[in-house]
């Protein structure tokens, strides 16, 4: 985000700078009247030539910003703009100058409502100057940061620009552990909730994704009351449809363990929880009966069958692969109900995306299996994994033992090449 550097060689130069400006601006777009009224209040503050208190200054000059943007002509408009850039960097630095702790959070909030206060008069510019109040900040661990970022995220959806802050989200991890302290849950669950929905109009699918199960992550432990609300019923539904949609998602254990999934099972959307289920362990075969029991749910949820299907085929070959070597290629063709002269396209995209690692033997019509994606991870599983560990602890200590061995012989041989003796023989 954007830094602001502030101009003039002391406070109240600058700050008499700024006030000069702003009533110049003020005489063009109010009139002589106007101008002599501002003037009035900001000579008031001075006493000597010398500012006594900067906050009513800082009142005084967000009290008359709101028309800035619409002075910036048409024409050229350059000049005007770096002049209110600059303007507003003098207002800034005298934020971080007000003694009372209500008065900076109430001026935070002016701010941040003046600059988002139109999403189609100078946008970019608007944005450029919450980015300016965020990065004014940086140094102090205080909850205004939250709010300011909150305000920049919010307003670069509604201007349209969400494109020029989706860069900085990387760092949204470890923003929010400095911001922790100052965030409730529910600021937690807004943010996350409201970044998905932001990251689904600008066409980010897997990332809409993947804060939606961040929000419904943050229900874990949560009281039935808060789990069942309908906000968080109908975004458990979301996500449930768009772990469907996306073709990347394979991996459906952790959405099934979400509290909020859960309780969705219990009610009327429980025919999604249970396709999860197919994902997470079914067949080709569960599928195609799942979908004859609930006809309309694919296009009631404006879901596609067919790519369910293809998604359950490549989980199913996943699962018919897993702890072989090879497996031949009819064989695939069963458990997928597809025809053997078509079943390689499929083993092709399994490698290809990951489910599968391994190769195609045409000459043996046999798929070579390295290892599969693993769909579900419980007590066969560990067991399995257990044994593979066991297995590798004792061949590295088949190899230790070895090379020991290997090292006491060379070491005997070299003794006898040199004609060595044990100090006994001597």
């Amino acid at each position: 985000m954007a830094l602001y550097i502030n101009y003039g060689e002391g406070a109240d130069e600058a700050t008499v700078q700024g006030a000069e400006w702003l009533q110049r601006i003020i005489a063009d777009q109010k009139g002589a009247d106007a101008e002599k009224e501002f003037n009035e209040k900001f000579s008031a503050f001075l006493v000597d030539g010398v500012l006594q208190d900067l906050g009513p200054v800082f009142d005084l000059f967000v009290d008359h910003s709101k028309d800035l943007f619409a002075s910036i002509p048409d024409a050229r408009p350059e000049e005007r703009v770096r002049d209110i850039e600059g303007f507003f960097a003098l207002v800034l630095s005298m934020l971080l100058l007000l003694d009372e702790e209500e008065h900076l959070d109430k001026a935070t909030t002016r701010l941040c409502d003046l600059f988002s206060s139109s999403a189609d008069q100078q946008p970019e510019l608007r944005l450029r100057l919450l980015m300016m109040l965020y990065n004014t900040f940086n140094d102090l661990p205080c909850e205004a940061r939250y709010r300011v970022f909150k305000c920049v995220v919010d307003f670069s959806a509604k201007a349209r620009l969400f494109d020029q802050v989706l860069p900085y989200m990387e760092y949204l991890d470890t923003w929010m552990v400095d911001w922790n302290a100052y965030l409730t849950i529910d600021d937690k669950r807004t943010l996350f909730r409201d970044i998905a929905q932001y990251m689904q109009a600008f066409g980010k699918r897997l990332e809409h994704f993947l804060f939606l199960k961040r929000y419904h992550d943050s229900y874990q432990g949560e009281k039935a009351d808060a789990i069942g609300a309908k906000e968080t019923q109908d975004l458990a539904v979301e996500l449930i449809k768009v772990a469907v949609a996306l073709p990347s998602v394979i991996q459906f254990d952790d959405i099934l363990n979400f509290d909020t999934v859960k309780a969705l099972g219990k009610g009327k959307h429980k025919d999604l929880v249970e396709l999860c289920r197919v994902f997470l362990s079914g067949t080709v075969s569960d599928l195609r009966d799942f979908n004859k029991k609930n006809p309309k749910l694919f296009d009631d949820h404006s879901l596609k069958f067919d790519d369910a299907l293809a998604k359950v085929r490549l989980l199913s070959l996943a699962s018919i692969v897993h702890g072989k070597s090879e497996i031949s290629l009819s064989e695939v063709a069963e458990a997928l109900q597809e025809d053997v002269d078509c079943v390689e396209k499929w083993v092709v995209r399994a490698i290809s995306e990951g489910v599968v690692d391994g190769r195609i033997d045409q000459f043996n019509s046999k798929v070579l299996v390295k290892t599969s994606f693993q769909r579900t991870f419980e007590k066969g599983e560990w067991s399995f994994l257990d044994s593979k560990l066991t297995q590798w602890i004792d061949n590295l200590e088949n190899v230790i033992k070895f090379i020991g061995e290997q090292k006491v012989l060379r070491e005997g041989l070299a003794k006898e090449a040199r004609g060595d003796k044990d100090p006994e023989e001597k």
